[in-house]
């Protein structure tokens, strides 16, 4: 396909709505004879008659008349994209992509906190468990799971992912939970939704050679492919889920469950606030990513990865 000739076809665009080549001039800020000039250039580069020349008028022929058309409809939407764009450039607009089971478990009860501290801020939430493409999901921010984001971006380690079993504390009291051998004998929630890419039991399998467990078959339990869910259904007493960081430590701080034992698998992965390079000085990106590391080490200082002075001393 060739490459279109963009200012002939502005200038014609211009001259086709005026019906007047010097009309087109004044506006374009051109002379006359130059616009007659591309005009006459953009006919012979696209082999078509684009004006019937009368003495003392133009006259636009019918190929003119659909090309001019469709140019004034593509034109008004590229001018309406290009404001688009520059207003949310210079909003206070967000589209931040989440995984699910984080926001559910920790970024969706802070939020009043956020709101709090930054007002203006607007914040568009996408849940999205896949690895995170700026460009194709059309979004400014993400919080994602090291395990999982491979994509070049400017990256923030926010939390510890520390991972180890929990349940209800009925549940223990029920079982008289006291060693990981008793496992073998009561429920397993498993979480598959990080280990996409390995065994979906990699993670009780790795705990349960940390604990050094003898005859625990993760393999017998429920699986769920979110987060959340697991640590739900050990909340209403199903059974033993394995606890990820962010997404029990509410749960465990307000009692609904308890960590059985104090095993703790922890193979340094993290979740992780990242972004386009070009988007990092933004100042709502400032402030999404101010209050995030702020909240992680007022929360849990011991797994949170960046003090809020350190990305002070950097910004």
């Amino acid at each position: 396909m060739k490459v279109m000739p963009l200012t002939g076809l502005n200038t014609f665009s211009v001259a086709a709505r005026h019906l007047s080549f010097t009309k087109a001039a004044e506006e374009l800020h051109l002379t006359q004879g130059a616009v007659s000039q591309q005009i006459r250039q953009l006919e012979d580069r696209l082999n078509l008659g684009l004006f019937t020349r009368h003495h003392r008028r133009l006259e636009l022929t019918v190929a003119g008349a659909r090309l001019a058309v469709q140019l004034n409809h593509s034109f008004n939407e590229i001018g309406r994209l290009i404001s688009d764009l520059q207003e949310e450039e210079s909003s206070n607009i967000l589209t931040v992509s989440v995984m699910p089971s984080f926001a559910t478990k920790w970024l969706i009860p802070r939020l009043g906190s956020l709101q709090e501290t930054y007002p203006d801020l607007q914040l568009r939430i996408q849940a999205n468990d896949r690895e995170v493409s700026f460009q194709r999901d059309r979004i400014d921010v993400a919080i994602v799971h090291s395990y999982v984001h491979k994509t070049k971006s400017h990256l923030v380690p926010l939390m510890k992912d520390k991972v180890f079993p929990v349940c209800s504390p009925a549940f223990l009291a029920q079982k008289a939970l006291t060693h990981a051998d008793q496992l073998a004998n009561v429920p397993l929630l498993n979480d598959d939704s990080e280990w996409r890419f390995s065994s979906p039991y990699a993670e009780w399998e790795r705990w349960l050679q940390l604990a050094n467990a003898k005859g625990v078959k993760p393999s017998r339990g429920i699986s769920f492919n979110r987060g959340d869910l697991a640590v739900q259904a050990a909340i209403a007493g199903q059974g033993v889920a394995l606890g990820r960081t962010p997404l029990v430590m509410d749960d465990i701080q307000q009692g609904r469950l308890v960590k059985p034992f104090e095993d703790t698998l922890d193979e340094s992965h993290a979740y992780v606030f990242a972004c386009p390079e070009a988007q990092y000085q933004r100042e709502p990106v400032q402030q999404l990513l101010k209050w995030l590391v702020a909240e992680c080490y007022r929360y849990s200082p011991d797994d949170a990865l960046t003090k809020p002075e350190a990305l002070e001393a950097t910004g």
